[in-house]
């Protein structure tokens, strides 16, 4: 039997303050070997339990005089302490005395779960819950949070860890935890099997935990990201995993650079914010994707560029360097025959092979696919090209272009203001 109730014990050998709090716990009755213990689990302490022997011979007084308020106070011989409880149902507590004064009877009981309080209750089928205070957050030792849970808010709260509960939630769709303290997130998260929405904005995420798999349920079904106002320098690996990503909002975070792996979602994305973010120049990759909403704002965008020449040609220096590596052939290939290849524990190809695959491009004159060698240049894009409402800048901005072959890129630059600059060609970007 449970008794919910808020304890404090006193030793009886020392002299105290007084000053300490009563706590959240749960008193619990067991039989052992006909003998009748109590054991006192307090939040306070939740991994410390205390054992007290509550037979006639260890009992040294009881102070029951308010206990139709649901307070009472029990002296023990050993440990000598003074075990004082409120908050509590006076039912629970009238048999508890009954239990002290004759065991037997509480031996004999057939036990079942102690009816609780209304006040402790959970509510039948209880859809959504928004926290916002100490006072409302679930004990550790009392209800917890409602298994019913679809919708969850937690904000405000000065929250430094995510507590575990919540991932055990079992039809939880929608998480808030924005405005918190936030510094990681268990890996646990990922293997929410409902988990459709996560909010951890203005919160301190520097980064994410490593080991996320692409089977991992929240990367195959999570649709709305809202990453903003954290600590990232980069973009969050793990989101190459993901598949039906409609809304990704990373804004006021420090991050240079988007991924061309952004092509991935492009039947699926529909909101992009990155606002505030150090941005200089957009993915080649977006170009695939049409966006009902853009917001690229507080980025520095460089001002206008002038015609310029390339600086270094790395084309062709050598023969090898003509035909190319054998992953790019072999990346050539598949995307010569459409293969389809994902991020999967199942898939034959290593991951590394999956994102050379992915970061492929195509000559924005030929479309011919280019690998190692080639020439990468900013080219000014109108926005109403990649979204249907997009924000409006004074500054032109520059998505990234690839060319073959010089001809190509003077057939692409004819009467157009870009920036090229010949790069090997990197991984991922």
């Amino acid at each position: 039997m449970n008794i919910p109730c808020k304890s404090k014990v006193s030793s009886t050998l020392a002299v105290t303050n007084g000053r300490s709090q009563p706590s959240k716990s749960v008193l619990s009755l067991t039989k052992n070997e006909g003998t009748v213990g109590c054991t006192l689990a307090s939040a306070r302490d939740p991994r410390s339990k205390a054992t007290y022997d509550i037979s006639a011979k260890n009992i040294e007084a009881i102070h029951s005089r308010l206990i139709k308020e649901g307070k009472i106070s029990i002296t023990f011989k050993s440990p000598a302490q003074m075990l004082m409880l409120s908050d509590a149902n006076p039912s629970h507590l009238s048999l508890l005395i009954a239990t002290i004064r004759d065991p037997q009877h509480f031996l004999e009981m057939d036990l079942k779960p102690c009816k609780q309080p209304k006040s402790m209750q959970p509510k039948a089928d209880v859809k959504s819950m928004t926290i916002s205070s100490l006072k409302q957050y679930p004990s550790l030792t009392g209800v917890g949070f409602p298994k019913t849970l679809v919708n969850l808010t937690i904000s405000n709260l000065s929250y430094r860890h995510l507590d575990t509960r919540i991932c055990a939630l079992p039809h939880l769709k929608t998480l808030d935890l924005s405005h918190n303290k936030l510094r990681k997130l268990p890996p646990v998260l990922w293997r929410m099997e409902s988990l459709t929405s996560l909010n951890v904005s203005n919160n301190q995420i520097p980064g994410f935990p490593e080991g996320i798999k692409p089977s991992d349920p929240l990367c195959q079904n999570v649709s709305v990201l809202d990453l903003s106002s954290n600590l990232l320098t980069s973009f969050p690996d793990f989101l190459r995993y993901t598949k039906s990503l409609s809304c990704l909002k990373l804004n006021k975070n420090n991050i240079s650079m988007l991924p061309n792996f952004i092509r991935n979602w492009s039947q699926t994305l529909r909101i992009l914010e990155v606002e505030s973010c150090n941005l200089r120049n957009l993915p080649s990759g977006l170009r695939d994707c049409y966006l009902n909403e853009l917001k690229i704002s507080g980025n520095p965008f460089p001002q206008p560029l002038r015609d310029c020449e390339i600086i270094k040609d790395t084309l062709h220096s050598s023969r090898a360097g003509a035909v190319g590596t054998l992953m790019s052939q072999c990346a050539k290939s598949i995307k010569r025959h459409g293969i389809k290849v994902s991020y999967s524990d199942d898939e034959i190809l290593p991951d590394h092979i999956v994102s050379y695959t992915h970061s492929i491009q195509n000559c924005k004159t030929c479309l011919r696919l280019v690998t190692e060698n080639c020439i990468v240049f900013y080219e000014v894009v109108e926005l109403k090209t990649l979204a249907r409402e997009a924000t409006r800048l004074t500054t032109p901005v520059y998505i990234t272009s690839f060319a073959c072959s010089k001809l190509c890129l003077q057939r692409v630059t004819a009467g157009k203001k870009v920036a090229p600059a010949v790069l090997f060609f990197k991984e991922g970007r």
